[in-house]
């Protein structure tokens, strides 16, 4: 298989084959962990007027999401893995849109299918690609705010790249090592952790935590709903 990689909103839109979107900090390890709590439904918007639209359409959803960090106002929920792992989401429908990895699954467009990337789940998604073994897989990076480097999305990139190649892969202290500064700074000041708690450092890095996929299918033009899969 050809690996290809990119980067951003922008690359998003390059991307081809099957299409890994990178969010680790924190959109698709939210994601995750609501799946793991139990969610019904998870429907993912790249704008808030989408959300808010859907919302009257769905049966009481739970709306999370941030903007640049900071939870959009009249949602539920910030986009904190650690703070979504307090509740419990049975048979909840949740509606997510994030500054980077929601848009990134809306912006790749030429994608023949697209799943997620954080670090709960790498080794499913190594396996899961491996077992369809497509001619092209594209990496995409989403960055911060899909528009800046992050490093935990690149270090990613590298990894899943690693398994899929049978190479050699970082440990998870090893991870948290090179992610804790200054990719990590922002979940470690006192002044954060109301929206970016220190936890969330932790739960993002737990390494193969969740033994499922999150695929992504279009719903409409700006929704797309995220699928469980279990890989075996």
């Amino acid at each position: 298989m050809k690996i290809k990689n990119f980067k951003f909103l922008e690359g998003a839109a390059k991307a081809e084959g099957l299409t890994v979107i990178i969010d680790v900090f924190r959109a698709y390890t939210t994601a995750a962990y609501l799946f793991a709590n139990q969610a019904e439904k998870i429907f993912i918007v790249s704008k808030v007027e989408t959300a808010r639209k859907l919302k009257k359409e769905l049966n009481n959803p739970v709306l999370i999401g941030e903007r640049k960090g900071i939870k959009i106002e009249d949602f539920d929920f910030n986009n904190s893995p650690y703070f979504i792992s307090q509740h419990n989401f049975m048979g909840k429908e949740i509606i997510l849109s994030t500054s980077a990895g929601t848009k990134g699954i809306i912006a790749a467009e030429n994608a023949a299918e697209v799943i997620t990337g954080s670090f709960v789940n790498i080794a499913a998604a190594a396996e899961y690609i491996k077992s369809k073994n497509p001619e092209t897989v594209s990496l995409v990076a989403m960055g911060n705010n899909g528009v800046t480097e992050a490093d935990e999305d690149n270090l990613y990139a590298e990894q899943l790249a690693n398994l899929l190649n049978g190479k050699k892969t970082l440990a998870q202290a090893e991870i948290k090592a090179r992610l804790r500064s200054p990719a990590g700074d922002r979940f470690f000041a006192d002044e954060t952790q109301s929206e970016m708690p220190k936890q969330d450092f932790e739960y993002c890095l737990k390494l193969n935590k969740f033994n499922f996929v999150i695929r992504a299918e279009q719903i409409d033009s700006d929704i797309y709903q995220l699928i469980r899969k279990e890989v075996d």
